[in-house]
């Protein structure tokens, strides 16, 4: 066994089952420590966002009036961030549940080459590789600490919520905008009735005064004949 760092953190094929087990974690953390910061960085985008508010509210303008960036954060975001909140954990977790498959075989093993005539042996043998079995939390652990310190590096949390908050106070302008539109509208309108009102009443009032003059030229005529005769 390889007594250096380099080689306890390389996979090691000592025998079939555990060059396997070793294997198949390997590339589980290779492919989670590729896959997720480019799924991320497919998915944590303004233009991704936009168009999951769309799919679940139909319309930013449907949203509650009473949401906080923080909210609009969480709704918005994708698979791929929701899972990278989770994923490191599970990484860690199963770093852990390897190592204990690992020496839950290695134990088997040395009970196993007890009874035998070179015990001592192989029973050195299997102590002598026993530290290896906890090279997958090893990696669990590093995998863990690689995309914590990439998921704090690349900000996308910040992102999304600051995101959110610019989209909530466009909202909230374009709706100050909106109503100050039907004020003005309102306004317009009761402008125009006074308006009216006051025409008509105008008219009014000129029909009733050529009505009077009417009436007092008919007067004057009428005394004019009375007195002629």
């Amino acid at each position: 066994m390889d007594k250096s760092i380099l080689g306890f953190l390389l996979p090691q094929w000592q025998s079939a089952g555990e060059g396997s087990l070793q294997l198949g974690f390997a590339l589980l953390f290779l492919l989670a420590l590729i896959l997720m910061p480019w799924l991320l960085y497919r998915a944590a985008t303004p233009a991704q966002w936009q168009r999951r508010l769309i799919t679940l509210n139909g319309s930013p303008q449907s949203l509650p009036a009473l949401i906080t960036p923080e909210q609009l954060s969480q709704i918005v975001a994708t698979g791929p961030e929701r899972w990278a909140l989770v994923l490191p954990g599970l990484l860690l977790m199963a770093g852990l549940l390897g190592t204990f498959i690992g020496l839950g075989v290695a134990l088997g093993e040395a009970s196993g080459v007890l009874g035998g005539v070179q015990g001592v042996t192989a029973l050195a043998d299997v102590i002598d590789t026993l530290g290896g079995k906890f090279r997958i939390a090893t990696w669990g652990i590093l995998s863990y600490l690689i995309l914590r310190l990439w998921l704090a590096a690349s900000a996308h949390e910040q992102a999304r919520l600051a995101w959110s908050a610019a989209t909530l106070g466009a909202l909230a302008a374009q709706a100050a905008q909106q109503q100050a539109q039907q004020a003005d509208a309102q306004q317009q309108r009761l402008i125009d009735t006074i308006s009216h009102s006051g025409q008509a009443l105008l008219a009014a009032q000129q029909a009733e005064a050529q009505r009077a003059h009417v009436r007092h030229a008919d007067l004057i005529d009428a005394l004019q004949r009375q007195v002629a005769r």
